[in-house]
């Protein structure tokens, strides 16, 4: 999950917490004080009714209806219950048409008065000692809150739409900030995207303030290394461009003069021997050393590469005809059985020189350690890319060796006196990613490799 998606998500949650930890806070509090002054005014109702009632000689006379009729008036479903409860009971003897139990009229009794929620309707109880009587009094009156729940109604859906207006707001804000605090980063993300080997002079623009925030620091960070690895880089480059000329100077000399010692020595002579084999070794010598440089120049990441528009059936004829000249013992097929007839399909954008050298090495390695049979090259075109399968029947890989193949002179365990430097699969894996093809090798130890390259086809 992108940074950018978790800043919205996690401030739109606080905001909605917090906006409907308030919302319900709001409305429990103006439920329960509608509740209360509801509870109140039908306690004002029934103390009058009783205190009416026990200043009366008449139990229910005219004036006692007039005041009940006002509050039925007053309250929606209003009622008024008179319960007479003996002086030395908690409870009415019978239980009178209520729906609450005796539990209430004994709080009553005991606290002088009780109220009660039951589905909607408010009660509220009274208690009256009277001493007239051989009975005492309990007042109680009911009714519902209808403007009270229509208020609560009203305010709950204020508060409903108020929240999902304001949670609507706070994401828009969320996002307009989110995408002010990481702007800078995306913009340090573009610019360091465009620097790559051939362009280490690049930098990241700074705003140059004196007081630096965290992402100031980090453009001065990435700053400070992009000139340390610049420093670098100048240095890789002068170092390989001096060994080129200290190395090759005197591997030239001494292949040189071995040949002319060769010419002046008779095949008899005992030192002849001797100067053949300095003249191999300075051969092999010097195979490294291009190997070498040539690795180097494929870590430049594009730096001077010449890329051009290239058929891969065209390069391949020619790494055949170049192999065939330099061993007549390489025996290589090439299957064009599953080419396309658009021929723009074959054509792939790359460095003619460097993919020819990738290509010759894979298909040298197989020709070298097939047992001497026939190597298969095929191409075919495969979801937009062009796919090169390199097929040979040798001695294929040890299981053990596998992970350890394109490490810089690794040779397999099981190749015998069957030369080589260990730097030709390297080289070729680092050359196809220079041209963002890739590579595959899957192979069975005594039974054959199969090599497959994956390139993209050059848009035309």
């Amino acid at each position: 999950m992108k940074i950018r998606t978790k800043i919205i998500l996690l401030s739109s949650a606080i905001a909605s917490l917090i906006l409907l930890s308030f919302a319900v806070y709001v409305s429990y509090f103006t439920s329960k004080t509608l509740e209360n002054k509801f509870f109140k005014r039908l306690e004002e109702n029934a103390r009058m009714l009783g205190t009416h009632v026990m200043n009366s000689k008449v139990y229910k006379d005219k004036s006692y209806y007039e005041l009940s009729n006002k509050f039925i008036n007053q309250f929606s479903f209003g009622r008024n219950y008179l319960v007479r409860v003996e002086k030395d009971r908690k409870q009415p003897r019978y239980e009178p048409l209520l729906p609450m139990g005796n539990d209430f009229f004994e709080e009553t009794i005991e606290h002088g008065r009780a109220e009660l929620m039951l589905d909607g309707t408010a009660y509220v109880a009274l208690f009256f000692e009277d001493k007239d009587h051989k009975k005492n009094l309990v007042v109680v009156s009911a009714a519902i809150d209808d403007f009270g729940n229509a208020e609560h109604r009203d305010l709950n859906e204020a508060l409903i739409s108020g929240v999902a207006i304001f949670l609507l707001f706070i994401i828009l804000l969320s996002f307009y900030f989110a995408d002010k605090l990481l702007n800078p980063i995306a913009s340090i993300n573009k610019r360091i995207g465009q620097i790559n080997i051939s362009n280490l002079n690049l930098r990241l623009p700074a705003k140059g303030a004196k007081e630096k925030d965290e992402i100031e620091v980090l453009i001065s960070n990435i700053n400070d290394m992009l000139s340390r690895l610049e420093i670098s880089v100048k240095s890789q480059r002068s170092f390989i461009s001096n060994a080129s000329h200290s190395l090759r100077t005197p591997m030239t000399i001494i292949s040189g003069e071995s040949e002319l010692a060769l010419d002046c020595l008779d095949p008899e002579h005992p030192a002849h021997y001797s100067v053949e084999m300095v003249s191999k070794e300075v051969d092999r010598m010097n195979m490294i050393v291009n190997s070498l440089l040539l690795l180097s120049r494929t870590g430049y990441g594009g730096k001077d590469q010449n890329m051009s528009l290239v058929r891969i059936d065209e390069l391949l004829y020619s790494v055949k005809e170049s192999e065939g000249y330099l061993n007549d013992n390489h025996r290589i097929f090439l299957d064009f059985s599953n080419i396309p007839e658009d021929s723009n399909l074959l054509t792939v954008n790359v460095n003619q020189d460097l993919f020819f050298i990738g290509l010759s090495n894979i298909i040298s390695n197989a020709c070298k350690y097939g047992n001497e049979q026939e190597v298969k090259v095929g191409i075919a075109v495969v979801d937009s890319k062009i796919v090169i399968r390199v097929i040979d029947r040798g001695i294929g890989i040890p299981d053990r060796d596998k992970p350890h193949i394109f490490e810089s002179f690794f040779r397999a365990s099981n190749i015998g006196n069957i030369y080589g430097n260990g730097l030709g699969l390297v080289l070729a894996r680092n050359i196809f990613e220079l041209h963002h093809a890739s590579l595959d090798i899957h192979s069975i130890e005594g039974v054959g490799t199969t090599v497959t390259i994956y390139c993209p086809i050059a848009r035309l």
